[in-house]
């Protein structure tokens, strides 16, 4: 079967045996129903895992062996309901095709993501990482905060199609998860360095194509000391306050199908905080002024 792992190949990263055949039938489905490779991967390296660490074939596992697992993972909970929408997502399969009687996830419930999650990356790493002498670095941690690209859509950009130029300035078509593609203004100051880069993959590979996504993710790790998500949720963050808090353009921005998935990314400034907390000590309420009794102005008034 397919290793979905371009870093490893060796057999203790595969499938248990008993899940071999089960999990090489579940890829070849992913892919016949359009999934992406990054999603693929991605599957294929949480199933194996699960298979390798519940010691039992697929169709013996429980969901007080589900339970178990999860208890014992060292997951953040973004992590964790992932785990459990790729098993879910197996064992529905597994189930239509008989190779499995019954769906533990059935009777688990929906993981709880708290709001918001994850860390943003702090203004001062940005610009250390900035100064960095390595132009591969800078552009990847640009693209990131300016434009909270994810990693493999930053391998992707190639600049010989995905760049357009017009009166109002430069315009990027951005690869999306899922093949969704959406477009977005670049900044001036990264415009700037990339018309500076010869046509063809921003992040050329050695032997064509482009890299791979560890090579932007380790160079952002190292330029700033934060994972590369952490970038993404910076300009999330940034992008939501300036723009008044318009959570639709913010997530059309980023490439989400769904605004609940951009609330998690949005995180409370101390700026924010601090100009709430003093509008609140002051005294009085300068907008309900010369109304009876105190009485809300009409657009406040629910029902």
């Amino acid at each position: 079967m397919i290793i979905w792992n371009t870093r490893y190949t060796i057999a203790h990263v595969g499938p248990d045996a008993s899940w071999q055949k089960a999990i090489g039938s579940w890829i070849e489905y992913l892919k016949g129903v359009g999934h992406t490779p990054e999603t693929i991967r991605t599957r294929w390296y949480q199933i194996t895992r699960f298979s390798r660490l519940i010691h039992k074939p697929p169709e013996n596992v429980t969901a007080d062996d589900l339970i178990s697992h999860l208890a014992a993972a060292e997951l953040g909970p973004e992590a964790r309901r992932s785990l459990v929408s790729c098993i879910r997502n197996f064992y529905k399969w597994a189930v239509t095709h008989n190779l499995a009687l019954i769906d533990p996830t059935k009777d688990i419930p929906s993981i709880a993501v708290p709001q918001p999650s994850g860390l943003i990356c702090p203004e001062n790493a940005i610009e250390k990482a900035l100064a960095s002498p390595d132009e591969d670095t800078v552009l990847s941690v640009m693209l990131g905060a300016y434009c909270g690209l994810r990693r493999h859509e930053m391998t992707l950009v190639n600049l010989g199609t995905d760049i357009s130029d017009d009166n109002s300035g430069m315009t990027l078509l951005i690869h999306g998860k899922g093949r969704k593609n959406r477009t977005l203004p670049v900044p001036k100051a990264l415009a700037a360095r990339i018309t500076q880069r010869p046509k063809g993959f921003l992040f050329p590979g050695k032997i064509g194509g482009h890299v791979g996504v560890d090579y932007v993710a380790k160079r952002i790790k190292l330029a700033t000391g934060y994972p590369p998500h952490s970038l993404r949720r910076r300009f999330a963050t940034i992008s939501y306050y300036r723009s008044g808090c318009n959570l639709l353009l913010v997530s059309r921005m980023l490439g989400h199908s769904d605004v609940t998935t951009t609330m998690r990314y949005i995180g409370l400034q101390q700026d924010q905080m601090r100009n709430t907390v003093e509008a609140a000590a002051q005294i009085g309420l300068p907008e309900l002024d010369g109304r009876e009794n105190g009485a809300p102005p009409a657009s406040f008034i629910i029902g």
